[in-house]
Protein backbone atom coordinates (compact mmCIF):
# COMPACT_ATOMS: atom_id res chain seq x y z
CA UNK A 1 0.00 0.00 0.00
CA UNK A 2 1.40 3.38 -1.00
CA UNK A 3 1.86 6.16 1.54
CA UNK A 4 -0.75 8.23 -0.35
CA UNK A 5 -3.30 5.37 -0.24
CA UNK A 6 -2.59 4.75 3.42
CA UNK A 7 -3.05 8.42 4.24
CA UNK A 8 -6.35 8.59 2.38
CA UNK A 9 -7.59 5.48 4.19
CA UNK A 10 -6.72 6.89 7.61
CA UNK A 11 -8.43 10.18 6.75
CA UNK A 12 -11.55 8.33 5.60
CA UNK A 13 -11.66 6.25 8.80
CA UNK A 14 -11.30 9.40 10.93
CA UNK A 15 -14.15 11.15 9.10
CA UNK A 16 -16.30 8.03 9.42
CA UNK A 17 -15.72 7.85 13.19
CA UNK A 18 -16.63 11.52 13.62
CA UNK A 19 -19.78 11.05 11.56
CA UNK A 20 -20.83 8.04 13.62
CA UNK A 21 -20.24 9.96 16.86
CA UNK A 22 -22.36 12.86 15.61
CA UNK A 23 -25.21 10.54 14.65
CA UNK A 24 -25.18 8.56 17.91
CA UNK A 25 -28.38 8.89 19.98
CA UNK A 26 -28.39 11.38 22.88
CA UNK A 27 -27.95 10.06 26.38
CA UNK A 28 -31.19 9.04 28.06
CA UNK A 29 -32.70 10.42 31.27
CA UNK A 30 -30.80 10.22 34.52
CA UNK A 31 -31.63 7.21 36.70
CA UNK A 32 -30.75 6.82 40.35
CA UNK A 33 -27.53 5.10 39.35
CA UNK A 34 -27.12 6.43 35.83
CA UNK A 35 -26.33 10.03 34.96
CA UNK A 36 -26.89 11.73 31.63
CA UNK A 37 -24.03 13.47 29.87
CA UNK A 38 -26.37 16.39 29.17
CA UNK A 39 -26.47 19.42 31.47
CA UNK A 40 -23.61 18.20 33.62
CA UNK A 41 -21.27 20.17 35.79
CA UNK A 42 -17.86 20.11 34.11
CA UNK A 43 -15.94 19.98 37.38
CA UNK A 44 -17.99 17.43 39.30
CA UNK A 45 -19.33 15.42 36.36
CA UNK A 46 -22.80 15.37 37.89
CA UNK A 47 -26.12 16.38 36.32
CA UNK A 48 -27.38 19.91 36.85
CA UNK A 49 -31.10 20.47 37.36
CA UNK A 50 -32.34 24.02 36.80
CA UNK A 51 -35.29 25.40 38.77
CA UNK A 52 -37.00 28.30 36.96
CA UNK A 53 -39.57 30.29 38.96
CA UNK A 54 -41.27 33.70 39.19
CA UNK A 55 -39.34 35.68 41.81
CA UNK A 56 -37.11 38.73 41.78
CA UNK A 57 -33.43 37.59 41.81
CA UNK A 58 -31.91 38.07 45.27
CA UNK A 59 -28.48 39.59 46.08
CA UNK A 60 -27.37 36.47 47.97
CA UNK A 61 -28.82 33.98 45.49
CA UNK A 62 -25.45 32.32 44.79
CA UNK A 63 -24.74 31.90 48.50
CA UNK A 64 -28.10 30.18 48.96
CA UNK A 65 -27.59 28.02 45.87
CA UNK A 66 -24.20 26.88 47.22
CA UNK A 67 -25.75 26.10 50.61
CA UNK A 68 -28.49 24.06 48.94
CA UNK A 69 -25.98 22.06 46.95
CA UNK A 70 -24.00 21.32 50.11
CA UNK A 71 -27.12 19.37 51.15
CA UNK A 72 -28.41 18.09 47.81
CA UNK A 73 -25.24 16.77 46.14
CA UNK A 74 -24.29 14.35 48.96
CA UNK A 75 -27.94 13.29 49.23
CA UNK A 76 -28.79 12.44 45.60
CA UNK A 77 -25.74 13.25 43.45
CA UNK A 78 -27.50 16.07 41.58
CA UNK A 79 -26.64 19.78 41.44
CA UNK A 80 -29.34 22.46 41.61
CA UNK A 81 -29.19 25.68 39.62
CA UNK A 82 -31.61 28.45 40.67
CA UNK A 83 -33.08 30.57 37.89
CA UNK A 84 -35.49 33.19 39.25
CA UNK A 85 -37.19 35.43 36.67
CA UNK A 86 -38.94 38.69 37.58
CA UNK A 87 -42.68 37.94 37.92
CA UNK A 88 -43.53 40.83 35.57
CA UNK A 89 -41.92 39.06 32.61
CA UNK A 90 -42.00 35.43 33.78
CA UNK A 91 -45.10 34.39 31.87
CA UNK A 92 -43.96 35.78 28.51
CA UNK A 93 -40.42 34.44 28.85
CA UNK A 94 -41.56 30.97 29.82
CA UNK A 95 -44.16 30.73 27.07
CA UNK A 96 -41.55 31.69 24.45
CA UNK A 97 -39.03 29.25 25.88
CA UNK A 98 -41.48 26.37 26.01
CA UNK A 99 -42.80 27.07 22.52
CA UNK A 100 -39.26 26.98 21.13
CA UNK A 101 -38.56 23.56 22.64
CA UNK A 102 -35.60 24.86 24.63
CA UNK A 103 -34.47 22.37 27.26
CA UNK A 104 -35.56 23.10 30.83
CA UNK A 105 -36.00 21.08 34.00
CA UNK A 106 -38.26 22.19 36.88
CA UNK A 107 -40.55 25.16 36.24
CA UNK A 108 -43.20 26.96 38.26
CA UNK A 109 -46.64 26.77 36.68
CA UNK A 110 -50.14 27.75 37.83
CA UNK A 111 -53.61 28.55 36.48
CA UNK A 112 -52.77 32.27 36.61
CA UNK A 113 -49.17 32.39 35.30
CA UNK A 114 -47.30 30.12 32.88
CA UNK A 115 -50.66 28.38 32.56
CA UNK A 116 -50.68 24.76 33.72
CA UNK A 117 -53.68 23.90 31.52
CA UNK A 118 -52.13 25.49 28.44
CA UNK A 119 -48.77 23.85 29.08
CA UNK A 120 -50.41 20.43 29.34
CA UNK A 121 -52.44 21.06 26.19
CA UNK A 122 -49.28 22.11 24.35
CA UNK A 123 -47.46 18.94 25.38
CA UNK A 124 -44.55 20.76 27.03
CA UNK A 125 -44.77 19.05 30.45
CA UNK A 126 -43.51 15.58 31.41
CA UNK A 127 -46.03 13.04 32.73
CA UNK A 128 -45.21 12.34 36.37
CA UNK A 129 -47.38 9.25 36.94
CA UNK A 130 -44.44 6.83 37.09
CA UNK A 131 -41.84 9.27 38.41
CA UNK A 132 -43.75 10.34 41.52
CA UNK A 133 -44.06 6.99 43.36
CA UNK A 134 -40.61 5.80 42.24
CA UNK A 135 -38.44 8.88 42.74
CA UNK A 136 -40.54 10.93 45.19
CA UNK A 137 -42.33 8.43 47.45
CA UNK A 138 -42.45 10.80 50.41
CA UNK A 139 -44.05 13.51 48.32
CA UNK A 140 -46.45 11.05 46.69
CA UNK A 141 -47.66 9.70 50.04
CA UNK A 142 -48.00 13.14 51.66
CA UNK A 143 -51.38 13.85 50.06
CA UNK A 144 -54.53 11.74 49.59
CA UNK A 145 -55.44 10.48 46.12
CA UNK A 146 -58.37 12.92 45.92
CA UNK A 147 -55.91 15.80 46.17
CA UNK A 148 -53.64 14.43 43.42
CA UNK A 149 -56.73 14.12 41.21
CA UNK A 150 -56.82 17.91 40.98
CA UNK A 151 -53.55 17.89 39.03
CA UNK A 152 -54.59 15.05 36.73
CA UNK A 153 -55.40 16.11 33.16
CA UNK A 154 -56.70 13.58 30.64
CA UNK A 155 -55.64 10.77 32.93
CA UNK A 156 -52.14 12.00 33.76
CA UNK A 157 -50.45 14.11 36.45
CA UNK A 158 -48.17 16.81 35.02
CA UNK A 159 -47.52 19.00 38.05
CA UNK A 160 -46.50 18.66 41.70
CA UNK A 161 -49.02 20.38 43.96
CA UNK A 162 -47.43 22.75 46.47
CA UNK A 163 -49.10 21.99 49.78
CA UNK A 164 -50.58 25.04 51.45
CA UNK A 165 -54.18 26.07 52.12
CA UNK A 166 -56.32 24.33 49.44
CA UNK A 167 -59.89 25.28 50.36
CA UNK A 168 -60.75 28.96 50.69
CA UNK A 169 -62.08 29.76 54.16
CA UNK A 170 -63.39 33.21 53.26
CA UNK A 171 -64.06 35.19 56.40
CA UNK A 172 -63.07 38.31 58.31
CA UNK A 173 -60.05 39.68 60.15
CA UNK A 174 -61.09 42.43 62.56
CA UNK A 175 -59.07 44.80 64.73
CA UNK A 176 -59.23 43.35 68.23
CA UNK A 177 -59.08 46.76 69.92
CA UNK A 178 -62.25 47.89 68.13
CA UNK A 179 -64.07 44.64 68.87
CA UNK A 180 -63.37 45.28 72.54
CA UNK A 181 -64.21 48.98 72.37
CA UNK A 182 -67.63 48.32 70.83
CA UNK A 183 -68.26 45.17 72.87
CA UNK A 184 -68.69 43.01 69.79
CA UNK A 185 -67.81 39.31 69.55
CA UNK A 186 -67.24 37.19 66.45
CA UNK A 187 -68.55 34.10 68.24
CA UNK A 188 -72.06 34.61 66.88
CA UNK A 189 -70.97 35.79 63.41
CA UNK A 190 -71.81 33.20 60.74
CA UNK A 191 -72.23 35.28 57.57
CA UNK A 192 -71.26 38.64 56.09
CA UNK A 193 -74.46 40.36 57.24
CA UNK A 194 -73.79 39.54 60.89
CA UNK A 195 -70.97 42.09 60.87
CA UNK A 196 -73.29 45.01 60.05
CA UNK A 197 -74.03 46.18 63.63
CA UNK A 198 -70.30 46.41 64.27
CA UNK A 199 -69.64 48.25 61.00
CA UNK A 200 -72.39 50.78 61.75
CA UNK A 201 -70.97 51.42 65.24
CA UNK A 202 -67.43 51.88 63.95
CA UNK A 203 -68.48 54.19 61.12
CA UNK A 204 -70.33 56.42 63.56
CA UNK A 205 -67.93 56.22 66.48
CA UNK A 206 -64.58 56.35 64.65
CA UNK A 207 -65.52 58.37 61.58
CA UNK A 208 -63.66 55.94 59.30
CA UNK A 209 -64.51 53.62 56.43
CA UNK A 210 -64.84 50.34 58.34
CA UNK A 211 -64.03 47.76 55.64
CA UNK A 212 -61.05 47.34 53.36
CA UNK A 213 -62.44 45.41 50.41
CA UNK A 214 -64.28 45.65 47.12
CA UNK A 215 -67.11 43.11 46.93
CA UNK A 216 -68.58 40.13 48.75
CA UNK A 217 -68.79 37.71 45.82
CA UNK A 218 -66.42 34.89 46.67
CA UNK A 219 -67.68 31.82 44.84
CA UNK A 220 -66.61 29.19 47.39
CA UNK A 221 -68.28 31.16 50.22
CA UNK A 222 -71.53 30.87 48.28
CA UNK A 223 -71.06 27.13 47.58
CA UNK A 224 -69.69 27.27 44.04
CA UNK A 225 -66.71 25.75 42.29
CA UNK A 226 -65.35 28.37 39.84
CA UNK A 227 -64.00 25.59 37.53
CA UNK A 228 -61.50 27.99 35.96
CA UNK A 229 -60.24 31.09 37.77
CA UNK A 230 -59.50 32.64 34.38
CA UNK A 231 -63.19 32.60 33.38
CA UNK A 232 -64.84 34.68 36.09
CA UNK A 233 -68.36 34.45 34.68
CA UNK A 234 -69.06 30.72 35.09
CA UNK A 235 -68.95 27.88 37.58
CA UNK A 236 -71.08 25.16 39.12
CA UNK A 237 -72.52 24.35 42.52
CA UNK A 238 -69.81 22.26 44.19
CA UNK A 239 -72.33 19.63 45.35
CA UNK A 240 -74.15 19.36 42.01
CA UNK A 241 -73.86 15.77 40.81
CA UNK A 242 -75.33 16.74 37.43
CA UNK A 243 -72.31 19.01 36.76
CA UNK A 244 -74.48 21.82 35.44
CA UNK A 245 -72.52 24.93 34.47
CA UNK A 246 -74.11 28.29 35.28
CA UNK A 247 -73.68 31.96 34.47
CA UNK A 248 -72.88 33.40 37.90
CA UNK A 249 -74.69 36.66 37.14
CA UNK A 250 -77.96 34.73 36.85
CA UNK A 251 -77.68 32.97 40.23
CA UNK A 252 -79.57 33.98 43.38
CA UNK A 253 -76.31 33.87 45.33
CA UNK A 254 -74.56 36.37 43.07
CA UNK A 255 -77.55 38.72 43.31
CA UNK A 256 -77.53 38.48 47.12
CA UNK A 257 -73.79 39.17 47.27
CA UNK A 258 -74.22 42.20 45.02
CA UNK A 259 -77.09 43.53 47.14
CA UNK A 260 -75.13 43.21 50.40
CA UNK A 261 -72.12 44.87 48.80
CA UNK A 262 -74.28 47.75 47.53
CA UNK A 263 -75.74 48.26 50.98
CA UNK A 264 -72.26 48.41 52.48
CA UNK A 265 -71.10 50.77 49.74
CA UNK A 266 -74.11 53.07 50.12
CA UNK A 267 -73.60 53.16 53.89
CA UNK A 268 -70.01 54.30 53.43
CA UNK A 269 -68.60 51.06 54.83
CA UNK A 270 -66.49 50.31 51.72
CA UNK A 271 -63.96 52.52 49.90
CA UNK A 272 -65.34 54.58 47.02
CA UNK A 273 -62.92 52.88 44.63
CA UNK A 274 -60.58 49.90 44.52
CA UNK A 275 -57.34 50.92 46.20
CA UNK A 276 -53.79 49.95 45.19
CA UNK A 277 -52.28 47.42 47.59
CA UNK A 278 -49.53 49.68 48.92
CA UNK A 279 -51.95 52.54 49.52
CA UNK A 280 -54.55 50.40 51.26
CA UNK A 281 -51.91 48.78 53.47
CA UNK A 282 -50.61 52.19 54.54
CA UNK A 283 -54.16 53.38 55.28
CA UNK A 284 -54.90 50.29 57.38
CA UNK A 285 -51.68 50.83 59.33
CA UNK A 286 -52.78 54.43 59.93
CA UNK A 287 -56.03 53.23 61.49
CA UNK A 288 -58.36 54.11 58.62
CA UNK A 289 -59.99 50.65 58.45
CA UNK A 290 -61.42 48.32 61.06
CA UNK A 291 -61.83 45.09 59.13
CA UNK A 292 -60.77 43.18 56.06
CA UNK A 293 -61.93 39.90 54.58
CA UNK A 294 -59.83 37.23 52.99
CA UNK A 295 -58.95 33.54 53.19
CA UNK A 296 -58.82 33.33 56.98
CA UNK A 297 -56.52 30.33 57.26
CA UNK A 298 -54.98 29.34 60.61
CA UNK A 299 -52.38 31.91 61.57
CA UNK A 300 -53.82 34.65 59.38
CA UNK A 301 -54.27 36.84 62.45
CA UNK A 302 -50.47 36.94 62.75
CA UNK A 303 -49.99 37.54 59.03
CA UNK A 304 -52.54 40.37 59.15
CA UNK A 305 -50.75 41.93 62.12
CA UNK A 306 -47.45 41.78 60.24
CA UNK A 307 -49.09 43.46 57.24
CA UNK A 308 -51.12 46.13 59.04
CA UNK A 309 -49.63 46.54 62.51
CA UNK A 310 -52.75 45.84 64.60
CA UNK A 311 -53.80 42.83 66.67
CA UNK A 312 -56.55 40.95 64.83
CA UNK A 313 -59.29 38.46 65.59
CA UNK A 314 -60.22 36.22 62.65
CA UNK A 315 -63.26 34.11 61.79
CA UNK A 316 -63.87 31.73 58.89
CA UNK A 317 -67.41 32.17 57.52
CA UNK A 318 -67.33 29.57 54.74
CA UNK A 319 -69.28 26.42 55.54
CA UNK A 320 -68.71 23.86 54.25
CA UNK A 321 -65.15 24.39 53.13
CA UNK A 322 -64.82 23.33 49.50
CA UNK A 323 -61.78 21.79 47.92
CA UNK A 324 -61.77 22.40 44.17
CA UNK A 325 -59.31 22.10 41.32
CA UNK A 326 -58.51 25.81 41.17
CA UNK A 327 -57.67 26.02 44.87
CA UNK A 328 -55.65 22.81 44.93
CA UNK A 329 -53.62 23.61 41.83
CA UNK A 330 -53.12 27.30 42.61
CA UNK A 331 -49.35 26.74 42.55
CA UNK A 332 -47.40 23.82 41.09
CA UNK A 333 -43.93 22.81 40.04
CA UNK A 334 -43.63 20.74 36.88
CA UNK A 335 -40.92 19.05 34.84
CA UNK A 336 -40.41 20.09 31.23
CA UNK A 337 -40.96 17.48 28.54
CA UNK A 338 -37.62 18.69 27.18
CA UNK A 339 -35.73 17.93 30.40
CA UNK A 340 -32.67 15.75 29.70
CA UNK A 341 -32.99 14.13 33.14
CA UNK A 342 -36.55 14.06 34.51
CA UNK A 343 -35.71 11.44 37.16
CA UNK A 344 -33.12 13.71 38.73
CA UNK A 345 -35.57 16.63 38.58
CA UNK A 346 -38.14 14.48 40.38
CA UNK A 347 -35.59 13.70 43.09
CA UNK A 348 -35.05 17.43 43.56
CA UNK A 349 -38.81 17.94 43.93
CA UNK A 350 -38.86 15.18 46.54
CA UNK A 351 -36.36 17.19 48.59
CA UNK A 352 -38.27 20.46 48.07
CA UNK A 353 -41.32 18.79 49.59
CA UNK A 354 -39.95 16.43 52.25
CA UNK A 355 -36.64 17.88 53.44
CA UNK A 356 -37.28 20.81 55.78
CA UNK A 357 -33.68 22.00 55.63
CA UNK A 358 -33.71 22.15 51.83
CA UNK A 359 -37.11 23.83 51.72
CA UNK A 360 -36.29 26.48 54.31
CA UNK A 361 -32.91 27.25 52.81
CA UNK A 362 -34.62 27.84 49.46
CA UNK A 363 -37.45 29.85 51.03
CA UNK A 364 -35.63 31.72 53.81
CA UNK A 365 -31.91 31.57 53.09
CA UNK A 366 -28.87 30.56 55.15
CA UNK A 367 -29.14 30.18 58.91
CA UNK A 368 -27.10 32.79 60.75
CA UNK A 369 -27.00 35.07 57.71
CA UNK A 370 -30.59 35.53 56.58
CA UNK A 371 -32.40 34.15 59.63
CA UNK A 372 -31.77 32.93 63.18
CA UNK A 373 -33.72 30.79 65.61
CA UNK A 374 -36.17 32.48 67.93
CA UNK A 375 -37.38 29.17 69.38
CA UNK A 376 -35.72 26.18 67.73
CA UNK A 377 -37.78 23.63 69.68
CA UNK A 378 -40.98 24.99 68.13
CA UNK A 379 -39.32 25.81 64.78
CA UNK A 380 -39.80 29.57 65.12
CA UNK A 381 -37.28 31.75 63.25
CA UNK A 382 -36.74 35.48 62.84
CA UNK A 383 -34.53 37.90 60.97
CA UNK A 384 -31.09 38.51 62.53
CA UNK A 385 -30.70 41.61 64.69
CA UNK A 386 -30.64 44.73 62.54
CA UNK A 387 -32.18 42.96 59.54
CA UNK A 388 -35.76 43.40 58.34
CA UNK A 389 -37.81 41.97 55.49
CA UNK A 390 -36.94 45.07 53.48
CA UNK A 391 -33.19 45.00 54.15
CA UNK A 392 -32.56 41.26 53.98
CA UNK A 393 -30.28 40.17 51.15
CA UNK A 394 -32.32 37.00 50.67
CA UNK A 395 -36.08 37.23 51.18
CA UNK A 396 -37.84 35.99 48.01
CA UNK A 397 -41.18 35.70 49.84
CA UNK A 398 -42.13 32.65 47.81
CA UNK A 399 -42.76 29.95 50.42
CA UNK A 400 -46.00 29.02 48.69
CA UNK A 401 -44.32 28.31 45.32
CA UNK A 402 -41.27 26.33 46.40
CA UNK A 403 -42.83 23.17 47.84
CA UNK A 404 -44.64 21.90 50.92
CA UNK A 405 -45.33 25.00 53.02
CA UNK A 406 -46.07 22.82 56.02
CA UNK A 407 -42.31 22.32 56.31
CA UNK A 408 -41.78 26.07 56.71
CA UNK A 409 -40.36 27.41 59.95
CA UNK A 410 -42.76 29.76 61.68
CA UNK A 411 -42.07 33.49 61.60
CA UNK A 412 -43.95 34.23 64.83
CA UNK A 413 -44.50 32.20 68.03
CA UNK A 414 -48.24 32.83 67.71
CA UNK A 415 -48.27 30.78 64.49
CA UNK A 416 -47.11 27.56 66.12
CA UNK A 417 -49.60 24.80 65.24
CA UNK A 418 -51.01 26.63 62.20
CA UNK A 419 -49.59 24.15 59.70
CA UNK A 420 -51.22 21.16 61.38
CA UNK A 421 -54.54 23.00 61.52
CA UNK A 422 -54.26 24.00 57.87
CA UNK A 423 -53.47 20.46 56.74
CA UNK A 424 -56.52 19.25 58.65
CA UNK A 425 -58.60 21.76 56.66
CA UNK A 426 -57.16 20.39 53.43
CA UNK A 427 -57.81 16.77 54.32
CA UNK A 428 -61.37 17.28 55.60
CA UNK A 429 -62.80 19.86 53.16
CA UNK A 430 -65.79 18.88 51.02
CA UNK A 431 -64.52 17.75 47.59
CA UNK A 432 -66.28 19.44 44.71
CA UNK A 433 -68.02 17.10 42.30
CA UNK A 434 -65.69 18.58 39.66
CA UNK A 435 -62.47 18.08 41.64
CA UNK A 436 -59.78 17.16 39.12
CA UNK A 437 -61.52 18.67 36.09
CA UNK A 438 -59.53 21.21 34.07
CA UNK A 439 -61.15 23.39 31.40
CA UNK A 440 -59.62 23.19 27.92
CA UNK A 441 -60.06 26.77 26.71
CA UNK A 442 -58.80 26.06 23.19
CA UNK A 443 -62.24 25.78 21.49
CA UNK A 444 -63.56 28.91 23.26
CA UNK A 445 -60.57 31.26 23.37
CA UNK A 446 -62.37 34.00 21.42
CA UNK A 447 -65.50 33.81 23.56
CA UNK A 448 -63.48 33.79 26.79
CA UNK A 449 -61.70 36.99 25.77
CA UNK A 450 -64.97 38.68 24.80
CA UNK A 451 -66.85 37.59 27.93
CA UNK A 452 -63.95 38.62 30.16
CA UNK A 453 -64.03 42.13 28.67
CA UNK A 454 -67.80 42.43 29.19
CA UNK A 455 -67.53 41.07 32.72
CA UNK A 456 -64.99 43.71 33.64
CA UNK A 457 -66.96 46.55 32.07
CA UNK A 458 -70.55 45.57 32.83
CA UNK A 459 -70.55 43.16 35.78
CA UNK A 460 -67.77 44.34 38.08
CA UNK A 461 -69.62 47.62 38.80
CA UNK A 462 -72.60 45.52 39.93
CA UNK A 463 -70.33 43.26 41.98
CA UNK A 464 -68.67 46.23 43.67
CA UNK A 465 -71.94 47.89 44.63
CA UNK A 466 -71.47 50.89 42.35
CA UNK A 467 -74.76 50.20 40.56
CA UNK A 468 -77.84 48.26 41.65
CA UNK A 469 -78.28 44.68 40.44
CA UNK A 470 -81.89 45.33 39.37
CA UNK A 471 -80.86 48.35 37.30
CA UNK A 472 -77.80 46.94 35.55
CA UNK A 473 -78.04 43.14 35.48
CA UNK A 474 -80.50 42.76 32.55
CA UNK A 475 -78.29 44.76 30.20
CA UNK A 476 -75.15 42.99 31.44
CA UNK A 477 -76.78 39.60 30.82
CA UNK A 478 -77.61 40.60 27.26
CA UNK A 479 -74.06 41.78 26.67
CA UNK A 480 -72.65 38.53 28.05
CA UNK A 481 -74.87 36.53 25.71
CA UNK A 482 -73.70 38.61 22.76
CA UNK A 483 -70.10 37.98 23.81
CA UNK A 484 -70.66 34.21 23.76
CA UNK A 485 -71.20 33.10 27.35
CA UNK A 486 -73.69 30.42 26.32
CA UNK A 487 -71.11 28.97 23.94
CA UNK A 488 -68.65 28.81 26.87
CA UNK A 489 -71.23 27.17 29.14
CA UNK A 490 -72.14 24.54 26.52
CA UNK A 491 -68.49 23.72 25.78
CA UNK A 492 -67.42 23.49 29.43
CA UNK A 493 -70.44 21.41 30.33
CA UNK A 494 -69.68 19.08 27.42
CA UNK A 495 -66.10 18.72 28.64
CA UNK A 496 -67.36 18.06 32.18
CA UNK A 497 -69.67 15.28 31.02
CA UNK A 498 -66.88 13.68 28.97
CA UNK A 499 -64.56 13.93 31.98
CA UNK A 500 -67.19 12.29 34.21
CA UNK A 501 -67.76 9.50 31.71
CA UNK A 502 -64.02 8.81 31.49
CA UNK A 503 -63.94 8.17 35.24
CA UNK A 504 -66.80 5.65 35.26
Amino acid sequence: MSKRTSSLLLTSLLLLSLLLAACAPAAGPVDAGEQSSLSQDADDNIPVVTYTYARVPQPDQQMVEDALNDIIIPEIGVKLKLEPIDPGVYNDKMQLRLASGEACDIIFTAPWINSYANNVANGVLYSLDELLPQYAPGLWNSMPETTWEAARVQGHIYGVINQQIFPKPWGVHVRTDLLQKYNFSLDDVAQWEDMEPFLAAVAEGEGITPVLGDNLWRSQYWGYDPLDDGIAAIGMAAADTTLTVVNFLETDEFKKAAEITKRWYDNGWLPLETLPRDESQAMFRAGQFAMGYHVEKPGNDVESKNAYGWDFTIKNLTDPLIIDTAGTTATLNAICASSPHPEAAMQILELFNTNAQVYNTLARGVEGVHWVWEDEANKVMRFPDGVTADTSTYNPNGDWMFGNQFNAYYRDPAQVGAWEATKLMNDTAFPSEALGFVVDRTPIETEVAQVTAVWKEQVEPIMNGWVAWDDAAPDAMAKLEEAGINRIIDEVESQLQAWKASKE
